[in-house]
Formats: C-alpha cells, sequence, structure tokens
C-alpha cells in the first residue's frame, strides 16, 4: 500500500507530503486544494501506461496549467513511498521522479512538454539490502539485472515468481530511452526486470473516479473490460463482463443495489454488437427498467459499489490492492445508502486503500471510526496546505461536536 506521497510544483500543491492510512477523506472549502491531491496521485499512475504528455491531458483539461503559477520553477517532483507483499516478504519501494517543463522553441505556453529529468527506483527489505532497480537521468539509464540471461536458461518453465535472492550481486545494464515518458512507462516486461514491473503494476492500478450520471448511463462496449473509467463512462461495459466471469461478485453487487432500489432481483445484459451492451434491472415479476430509467444516485451508487465490492482482485494479481480515489460520493444520494456500503470498506487497507473527498457533514460523520485518515486542505495565496490533525485531539471534541459539525467550525485543524 502507499505509505507515504510527497508532490511539489503540481497545480496548488508545493512540497506537499501525504501518509495516507487504509480509509481516508479529504476535507476543506471549495478550490483548497483536494482535487488536485488527488490529480497528482492519478498523474503519477498514468505515468507508468502512457507518455508524460499524454497522461498530463488524460489528468486535467488545462494540461499546460500543470505546474503551480507562482512558484517560477520549471520543475515538477513527485515521490512514492510503498509497501508490497513479495513471496510472503514486505518489501519497501521509493520511487522518485523529477520532470522538466520548458517551452518550445518558437512554441506556445500550451506546447511545453515535460521531459524526465531524474527517475530511480529503489527497493529494501530484511531479506534484501537496499537495490536500485531502476535509474535514469535525462535518459541515461541503469537498470538491475536481477536474473542472468543463464539463470533464465536454467529455468525455462518458471513463471512469473520473483526470487528475492536474485537481487543480491547483479549486474547493471546501462541503456538510453527517450526522455518524453518515464522508464516504468517504457520498462519491458522481462524476467531480468521482474521487481520494476511489478511495482509499476501496482502503481498503474491506482484509480481516480469522477462519476459522471449521464455518462454512466453510456451502452458503449468493450470487450472483456474490466477497469471502471474516471467518469464511469463503461459502467455496462465492466458490469456485463463481471456478470459474465464472476457472477457471483455480481450477486452481491444486486444485493448492496437493494438498498436504493428495493425492488431490485437482477441485473441483465443485452449485447446486440460487440461495440455496445444494454444493462436492465429486473424486479421480481421480470419487469424491466433500462439505465435512462433509473436516478442518477442509483447509478452512482451502483458504480461505487461495483469499485467497493466488486472490484478486489483476484488474490495475487497485484502485490497490495490498487488505490482508490472518489470524488464527492454522496452527491444525489441519501447518505443513510451510503453508510451501510461504507461499512464494507476495510480501514486497515487489506480489501484496498480509499480516498474519499466531500463536503457533506452527515459522510464526513461517517469517518468517526477511522479518525486517522482524515486529512483537511487548506488554500493559501500561493499554494495549499494538508494538514493531519491529531486523532486524539478530534476524539475530545466528538462528545461536543460530530465531525461534521466540527468541520463546519473550523475545529478539524
Amino acid at each position: 500500500m502507499l505509505d507515504r506521497f510527497r508532490v511539489s510544483n503540481f497545480k496548488s500543491l508545493v512540497n506537499v507530503e501525504l501518509r495516507p492510512s487504509g480509509l481516508n477523506l479529504f476535507v476543506g472549502a471549495n478550490n483548497a486544494g483536494k482535487t488536485n491531491l488527488c490529480h497528482a496521485l492519478r498523474f503519477l499512475a498514468l505515468t507508468t501506461r502512457m507518455p508524460l504528455d499524454e497522461a498530463a491531458r488524460n489528468c486535467t483539461a488545462e494540461p499546460w496549467n500543470l505546474l503551480n503559477v507562482y512558484a517560477g520553477d520549471g520543475h515538477l517532483e513527485m515521490e512514492a513511498d510503498c509497501t508490497l507483499g513479495v513471496e510472503g516478504e514486505l518489501l519497501r519501494f521509493t520511487y522518485e521522479l523529477r520532470l522538466s517543463s520548458g517551452k518550445k522553441a518558437g512554441g506556445r505556453a500550451a506546447d511545453r512538454p515535460f521531459t524526465v529529468s531524474f527517475e530511480c527506483l529503489k527497493v529494501t527489505g530484511e531479506a534484501v539490502d537496499q537495490k536500485t532497480l531502476l535509474e535514469n537521468t535525462a535518459g541515461k539509464v541503469k537498470l538491475l539485472r536481477e536474473k542472468r540471461d543463464s539463470d533464465i536458461e536454467a529455468s525455462p518453465l518458471a513463471g512469473p515468481a520473483i526470487s528475492l535472492s536474485a537481487l543480491g550481486g547483479r549486474s547493471n545494464v546501462e541503456t538510453s530511452a527517450p526522455d518524453h515518458a518515464t522508464m516504468l512507462f517504457q520498462l519491458y516486461d522481462l524476467k531480468t526486470n521482474r521487481m520494476a514491473n511489478l511495482f509499476k503494476q501496482y502503481l498503474g492500478s491506482w484509480g481516480y473516479y469522477s462519476l459522471d450520471p449521464v455518462r454512466l448511463r453510456s451502452n458503449v462496449a468493450t470487450p472483456m473490460d474490466r477497469v471502471l473509467s474516471a467518469d464511469g463512462s463503461n459502467l455496462c461495459s465492466v458490469l456485463y463482463t463481471l456478470h459474465n466471469e464472476r457472477p457471483r461478485d455480481q450477486q452481491r453487487l444486486v444485493e448492496a443495489a437493494r438498498l436504493v432500489e428495493p425492488r431490485l432481483d437482477l441485473i441483465s445484459f443485452q449485447s446486440p454488437d460487440p461495440e455496445h451492451v444494454y444493462m436492465f434491472f429486473e424486479d421480481s415479476q421480470g419487469h424491466r427498467f433500462g439505465v435512462q430509467n433509473l436516478s442518477d444516485g442509483t447509478l452512482r451508487f451502483l458504480a461505487m459499489s461495483f469499485l467497493i465490492i466488486g472490484n478486489r482482485r483476484e488474490s495475487g494479481a497485484l502485490p497490495a490492492p490498487p488505490l482508490v480515489m472518489i470524488e464527492e460520493p454522496e452527491n444525489g444520494l441519501f447518505v443513510g445508502h451510503l453508510k451501510a456500503l461504507f461499512e464494507r470498506i476495510d480501514p486497515s487497507g487489506t480489501q484496498g486503500q480509499f480516498i474519499f473527498t466531500s463536503h457533506n457533514p452527515y459522510f464526513i460523520d461517517l469517518f468517526d471510526g477511522a479518525l486517522d485518515g482524515i486529512h483537511v486542505v487548506k488554500a493559501g495565496r500561493t499554494h495549499s496546505v494538508v494538514v493531519r490533525p491529531a486523532p486524539s485531539k478530534i476524539q475530545e471534541r466528538l462528545g461536543k461536536f460530530s465531525l461534521g459539525e466540527m468541520h463546519f467550525r473550523g475545529l478539524l485543524e
């Protein structure tokens, strides 16, 4: 799981450090920087799956404004410390990424490309002395060769298992790479770089969601669609895949959705062609209701149920459950329904690490059992400040005020 995240010079975030727990809540006034912090995490995840400029475009509507306008610095810095399980051992991965942004000759501000100035991935643990798995300085790359060619040839039937002992005493491979993308993105899935690829898979699994009720109704489908898009526009598609591959998990979603739609008996689908799928709610008498007849809140609840209940990865698929960020989950929903869904989250992070943003005092009240995950984001004149209140101080005030009222009164800081 993610233990520490540091970002500097990303929108309103200047030298901000976040130490998330298993269950987290970002609160603060409008335009304080809550979404910016989520976008920073999302941007880092996207750099493992696409070039830097494409990651910036996918992260924000104005990629040319990714840097803090007051800092006057053309560098963006990010760091992530993560604990991942490998062969029964907990290993600590430390990743640093430093990007440069310079204006193209004769170009506009919107044309500024990002390039990698420095990138480094290290791993350490009880069974492993600290090793640098990857180091990238402006396109000049050193990769730790985790296995010799002779090791690979001697074990032609070896699967994706990673040998911790193979990290000792191996040489580096020096190469070059284009600087418009991270080396993690350009890394091949080879036995010689299993550890680095393991971290890449975990970082790339982070998901950010700002669910759009209009797009949740889309019937556009992609075969074998398993990952929900940020706006929820492929909800019907991913639930259709879930229906075909894991029907018991789909039934759990039906049971959860009965909180908002008690008449629901099952969810059915029609797929007239490979590019479209239609989802229907059915009651016990077989009456059908299409997604156009469902409320915005019902669809948002169904999407969040998928993220919390139905999106749990199979054991061993990843070294740690993914990080899931959900913006303002209470929009269009009765918070009483969310309470039952919220109680399904393991605050230890065993089934997934969650970050929510919210202004709703009743949703904020749901965190009275997860006080160590509350983060207050405050707006300054030139940058945001993130404060993690001491749980003991919040606990002292809970007898007089609820969490939501504390936030309203400014007592969480």
